[in-house]
Formats: C-alpha cells, structure tokens, sequence
C-alpha cells in the first residue's frame, strides 16, 4: 500500500489524547458508508472507550489500584483499536480518501509537488506559570507554514469549538496563556505549502495547571 495506518502506538498515548482519538474513530466509522462490517465491531469499541473514559476519570486522584485498573481497560481499548486498524487497512487498500474516512491517523509517504503530510507528535504540556500552557509538533518539512488553533468549549456532540487559526512557522515548543487553571483545553495543528493544507491533526486535550 502507498498510505497505511499507523500501527500499535495507541497504548502509548496519553490519556487525554487517546480519549478524544477514540471518540473521534468511534464518530466517523459510525457515520461511514465505507466500513460498513467492521472487525471488531463498533459497540465492542464503544464499550471499551466507556469503560476507559470513565476509569480515566476515576484515577484522577485515585489510589494505585483504580490506575491499574485505568491502565487494564487502556490496554484493551488499544488493542480493540489494533484490530481495527488491520479492517481498516484490507478495506482502504491505501485509498487515502478512504483511510482518512476512518477518522485514524495516516501514516504516508513522502510525496513532492503536493500537500503536505500532517504533523506528527502534536502535544500539550504544562507553561511557566499558571494559565500558560506550552505547545508544539514535529516539523513535515521545509519552506513549511503552519496552522494552529486552539479551543475551551465544546458543542452539543462534544466537539471542540474552534478559536481563531493562528500561523507560524516553526514547530517547536511556544506559549500560549490566557486560559483559565482546571479548564480543559483544544489544541490542532496542519501543515501548509504553496500546493495545499494537510488534514488537521488529531485533537489533543490538556487540563491547564
């Protein structure tokens, strides 16, 4: 295949990525047309995010039991999002159309004269004082720009309401204050060059300090 999808790494991200990264897959295999008999099936993967979502919750705080529980359920969450991966995989047969359809992330090769790919390792992390948060991701390339935006609130179906794109050119950490300590937070980010935009990246979710 010229794009496949990104394997294993699941059980690596952290919490709050993974939270809105299987939201966002459950989402988009439940509206498409495409991967119409998945293996496993889209309640298995369900039942496995609800459980996870809710044992993320109750480890805030939690004694080492309820976290090792938490890492249990992360665990076969991640390998119920392995499996699908392989379905999702054999059915694209590197249609990126299609494997963007799925809502996973594409891992692609490098291509010249088109868009860009989309950046890698976008994160979160804690500023230098409160209210302040430090982001960044892995640069694509170069003579690359880049797009970011950031959101505080989310719409009826749990989406990120999205603030003002902002550009810049580099990809390594910067800050960003102005958001209010225990609020959960919306960061993205997409490439661009003189022949397009990538796709935007998966959504990270932080809690400000």
């Amino acid at each position: 295949m010229k794009y496949i999808r990104a394997k294993a790494n699941f059980f690596r991200y952290a919490d709050e990525k993974l939270v809105v990264t299987a939201s966002w897959i459950i989402r988009c295999m439940k509206e498409s047309d495409i991967f119409v008999n998945p293996t496993p099936t889209i309640k298995e993967i369900e039942e496995a995010y609800a459980d996870y979502h809710q044992k993320v919750v109750e480890s805030v705080g939690g004694s080492r039991l309820v976290k090792a529980q938490k890492r249990e359920s992360k665990k076969k969450l991640s390998d119920l999002l392995q499996k699908l991966v392989f379905y999702v995989n054999v059915v694209s047969d590197g249609d990126l159309a299609k494997l963007y359809n799925s809502g996973f992330p594409v891992l692609a090769g490098k291509r010249r004269g088109q868009v860009p790919d989309i950046p890698d390792s976008p994160f979160l992390t804690d500023g230098r004082r409160s209210g302040e948060v430090v982001f960044g991701f892995r640069s694509v390339g170069r003579d690359m720009l880049y797009d970011y935006c950031f959101a505080t609130e989310v719409d009826d179906n749990n989406m990120p309401i999205w603030g003002e794109e902002q550009t810049t050119s580099r990809s390594f950490k910067a800050y960003q204050d102005g958001f209010k300590p225990g609020e959960y937070i919306y960061f993205r980010v997409r490439a661009r060059n003189k022949h397009g935009c990538s796709p935007w990246t998966a959504t990270v979710m932080f809690m400000v300090r």
